[in-house]
């Protein structure tokens, strides 16, 4: 069965089209302390586009676009293109160090599937239709 999504990983149609799609979730980097006279003293470094992560959840019916998934998810120190519906094409990684891709059987389904996907964003490639990759300032 070929996928039917516009988010297309590495090639990869999703069957589905993900239920949650938080594109570019990032902490600004920096820090608050608190000084001993009272005042607040804020440090912000902002935003680096490598700070930035992609999380998608939802279901998948087919097996092969498990098993694809899959795949890639276990390649190491892989990166892959991700493209979407807003235009965007990103190059990203299963984010290390954390549950990536978690994928779990659902009850009373003989083929269906619950994932959740955290993925680091490397780089740019084209940002709502607009090629050259995120703005910086």
């Amino acid at each position: 069965m070929a996928g039917v999504s516009q988010v297309v990983l590495d090639n990869i149609a999703l069957d589905i089209d993900p239920e949650e799609y938080n594109l570019l979730s990032a902490r600004r980097r920096g820090s608050v302390h608190m000084l001993v006279n009272g005042d607040t003293l804020l440090q912000d470094r902002g935003i680096q586009i490598k700070d930035a992560i992609i999380v998608l959840s939802g279901s998948l019916t087919d097996v092969t676009t498990l098993k694809a998934l899959w795949a890639i998810y276990i390649k190491t120190g892989y990166t892959f293109t991700l493209t979407d519906f807003k235009d965007n094409e990103f190059v990203v990684a299963f984010t290390p160090g954390a549950p990536s891709f978690v994928v779990a059987p659902i009850k009373g389904s003989n083929r269906g599937y619950r994932y959740n996907m955290q993925l680091s964003i490397i780089s740019v490639t084209k940002w709502f239709g607009t090629t050259g990759g995120y703005p910086t300032e």
